[in-house]
């Protein structure tokens, strides 16, 4: 492929904007959790995906307990996305200093203040390129009214507005 149409590509994947979320499960009972983005399917039944990198341990991980949580990210929490971006030498060490609490129906450790969370049970993981699509089936889920998603464009974080800000 030519370096041009390489790069059209590249800025036209760009232009797509998505939620921005923490994607948890457990770690030998210690909370797990990695930034990622999240995808909603109508609500019969109501299906949530995200990508998660194939071989990677939050991906195992998910697929191992067969549940996972996301908290979609509001303005004023960018600094959880590096923070669960980076490598972590212990189990949990992503969580420290970062207020959570358990979902109700599994447990999972969601971040307290996020514009919505959910608690999925793992539906079917696919293929995808470096990544794999994990579908869950929303089991639990909870909106903070008032508060506007983080989100993932042109390769920054963008907050919302309302139109004609």
């Amino acid at each position: 492929m030519a370096d041009d149409q390489d790069r059209a590509i590249r800025a036209g994947i760009g232009t797509l904007a998505v939620a921005v979320a923490i994607i948890t499960t457990f770690d030998d009972g210690r909370p797990h959790g990695c930034t990622g983005m999240a995808w909603a399917e109508h609500p019969a039944p109501p299906l949530l995906l995200t990508t998660l990198r194939a071989g990677g341990r939050t991906r195992e991980l998910v697929q191992a307990t067969s549940q996972f949580g996301v908290s979609v990210l509001g303005e004023g929490q960018q600094a959880h996305v590096a923070g669960f971006a980076a490598r972590s030498a212990e189990p949990g060490g992503r969580f420290a200093g970062v207020p959570f609490s358990p979902g109700p129906t599994f447990g999972l450790p969601l971040l307290d203040g996020c514009v919505a969370s959910f608690e999925c049970e793992l539906k079917d993981i696919y293929p995808f390129g470096g990544h794999d699509i994990v579908v869950g089936r929303v089991t639990w889920a909870s909106v903070a009214g008032g508060r506007r998603p983080l989100v993932h464009h042109d390769g920054r974080l963008w907050g919302l507005r309302e139109p004609g800000q």
